[in-house]
């Protein structure tokens, strides 16, 4: 059926054909040109891939040796973190510390009697003080919830309040300070004072402060054996010399519950007693006299005295005896405070009497038995710490106090649970006290080190798989590396041999292997390689021949990495990044040298830019000849077009004059 020719439809010839065939041939040099501009659009996209790993593998390397580089970070590891935590920052320096944390900072927290659930609080301005700041509530009177909701969302970081379901009908109001310390005592006033008292968050208490003011005459000998002599009072302050003793009476004595007590103290240091530094001098005789005669002097001889052999006194006892404060309850039972720190300056000490006694407290004592130190003591005084204004919380679940911890031997207060001036660089986070220490250990944050190294080692693998593919057309390149994903594998296959006339690849390959097989100094004249770490081409020791092996990828024994790091981390730091000369710039290191090594390729202008720049240049000349071979063919096939179209004009012509000759023909037979 395809060769039924019908006039004006078919074509006799089929030229179509003949021109589709004709413009396939025409269309050589465009289809090449096409292909060629397709290859170098590949080569860029190679390029600027390449240039991706590059500046990932020079960042992991800067990451390694620059001023930021994980080396230096720190971390604080405590020994029980139900008592504190700690962050430590890279100006912490290597060290344990044994904290004891005494107490931790507290707000306050009152709680209310109970309350039937539709209790109404009244109208009113409602006025709380958190230390130096006051919160003020205008409110219009309402259920209790209302007014829970109202204070807090007035008292913001200062104020809390909560409406606490004790039974099915009843409720506690519960209202907290936010801010710790000693300092920032919730204090009520205007209308919520009122209040306070109605709905018993606070009951009204007569002040049971007591100062003890030192004085001559209230001084009383407690030890006989050292007696009261060396013990003063001068204006305010108790002064023991060494090897004294002395009580001052509390009158009348005090309930030890609930109460604090709080003193000033000052340890100094004297020469001590010292053994006579040598004989007595024995008696003075006067002189015998004498007589002169014509000039002549004639003198007495002089007395004499037997003195006896001298032997020297023993030595006095020396007694290092720190603890010298007490307390005394009504039956003369006493109790050990604290051992005041001997620096010399005058120091803060508050304590719970509570803990040290129960019984009432009858007498502030001193029994200094040391041979050496002065202690003086000032502004002793008991209080309720949670007593305020002449009012004391009925129902108080915490009271505002400070944080004390104690390193050192030196006890420090601070308001807050989150100290950071305590040990430079480190910040302290109490969560509860506990009568042991606590051993704070701040060092290198290894494991930042090894993630760090871990990185450089998978970006380093990722970019000689990339040199790799771009220079051997070998599909085993890409079966022998595991971690590649589906996209991964058919983006390389595509990119096999791509630029495997590049030299500069080449180069590149062989100097980034000699890189990391190089040793450098690490010190006192030694060097490392990076095998000392866990690090090279076959970490892992298997046995047999492994292609794969050959190709430039490190292999990590973590193992041998964890134990380098733990070590010997200095030496594992410097084989990244060292001065070696003193200068204060690094300049070697596997990590320098590799930053040293990229940075002419991925610098602005540099060896990438350069052949990413040439190949635009050469993209843009092809797509030029494509658009004008696209034009030219255009042209050629109209042409073809035409000529064909004359030609079956005159082949129609043709058999159109055969037909009427033969017509013609025909008639004049017939005739």
């Amino acid at each position: 059926m395809s060769d039924i020719y019908i006039p004006g439809v078919t074509s006799r010839i089929d030229s179509a054909k003949i021109i589709e065939g004709l413009m396939k041939l025409e269309a050589i040099p465009k289809d090449r040109a096409e292909a060629r501009l397709e290859q170098l659009k590949l080569e860029k996209n190679s390029w600027l891939e390449l240039n991706g790993r590059l500046v990932a593998t020079r960042t992991s390397a800067k990451n390694l040796y620059s001023f930021n580089n994980p080396f230096y970070e720190r971390t604080a590891e405590s020994s029980n973190s139900k008592v504190l935590t700690a962050a430590a920052t890279r100006e912490a320096i290597e060290e344990t510390r044994s904290i004891l944390v005494e107490k931790v900072a507290t707000a306050d927290r009152f709680l209310s009697d109970t309350l039937p659930k539709d209790y109404k609080v009244p109208a009113g301005t409602y006025r709380f003080m958190v230390g130096e700041k006051s919160v003020e509530l205008r409110y219009g009177g309402g259920g209790l919830q209302d007014f829970v909701d109202a204070l807090t969302r007035k008292g913001g970081e200062l104020l809390r309040a909560r409406s606490m379901p004790i039974t099915a009908d009843t409720r506690a109001l519960l209202i907290e300070a936010v801010p710790t310390g000693a300092a920032n005592r919730l204090v009520f006033g205007a209308d919520a004072e009122r209040f306070a008292l109605d709905t018993g968050i606070l009951e009204r208490a007569l002040s049971k402060e007591r100062a003890l003011a030192p004085s001559e005459s209230a001084l009383a000998t407690w030890d006989a054996a050292l007696g009261k002599t060396g013990v003063t009072a001068v204006e305010g302050t108790l002064k023991a010399a060494p090897s004294s003793s002395a009580r001052l009476a509390v009158s009348p004595p005090v309930s030890s519950k609930g109460m604090t007590l709080e003193y000033e103290v000052r340890v100094t240091r004297g020469a001590g007693s010292e053994a006579a530094a040598g004989p007595p001098p024995g008696p003075v005789l006067p002189e015998t006299g004498s007589i002169s005669y014509g000039g002549v002097t004639i003198r007495s001889a002089p007395s004499e005295a037997a003195v006896p052999d001298w032997t020297p006194p023993p030595a006095p006892p020396v007694v290092d005896d720190p603890r010298s404060l007490f307390l005394l309850d009504s039956s003369g039972r006493e109790a050990a405070l604290p051992a005041p720190v001997d620096d010399g300056a005058w120091r803060k000490v508050t304590v719970t009497l509570d803990s040290l006694m129960s019984g009432d407290l009858a007498a502030f004592a001193v029994r200094n038995r040391d041979t050496s130190r002065t202690v003086e003591v000032r502004g002793v005084r008991v209080f309720d710490p949670a007593e305020t204004g002449g009012f004391r919380p009925r129902n108080a679940r915490d009271t505002a106090g400070d944080a004390v911890v104690v390193m050192d031997g030196v006890e420090m207060a601070r308001p807050t649970n989150a100290i950071d001036d305590i040990i430079p660089g480190v910040t302290l986070n109490l969560k509860s006290a506990s009568d042991d220490e606590v051993e704070l250990v701040i060092e290198p944050d290894r494991e930042a080190a090894k993630e760090a190294i871990i990185e450089l080692v998978g970006n380093y693998n990722r970019l000689m798989v990339e040199i790799n593919v771009l220079q051997r057309k070998d599909e085993k390149l890409i079966s022998e590396v595991t971690y590649l994903t589906d996209e991964e594998e058919e983006a390389y296959r595509k990119q096999l041999g791509t630029l495997s006339a590049d030299s500069s690849l080449t180069n590149l390959r062989s100097s980034l292997q000699r890189i990391m097989m190089n040793p450098y100094p690490v010190g006192e004249g030694r060097m490392a390689l990076l095998a000392s770490i866990g690090i090279s081409t076959n970490a892992s020791r298997g046995g047999g021949y492994d292609a794969s092996k050959m190709r430039g990828y490190l292999e990590i024994d973590e193992k041998a990495l964890d134990k380098a790091l733990e070590s010997n981390f200095e030496a594992a730091r410097r084989l990244f990044g060292y001065d070696t000369d003193g200068d204060l710039i690094v300049d070697s290191g596997v990590a320098r040298m590799l930053d040293a090594l990229m940075g002419p390729y991925v610098d602005t202008g540099g060896i990438v830019q350069l052949k990413t720049g040439t190949i635009d240049a050469r993209t843009k000349d092809q797509t030029a000849m494509i658009d004008t071979l696209t034009r030219q063919l255009a042209a050629k096939e109209s042409e073809l077009k035409r000529e064909y179209g004359a030609l079956e004009g005159a082949l129609d012509r043709m058999e159109s004059l055969s037909t009427s000759i033969e017509n013609f023909g025909n008639s004049v037979s017939g005739d």
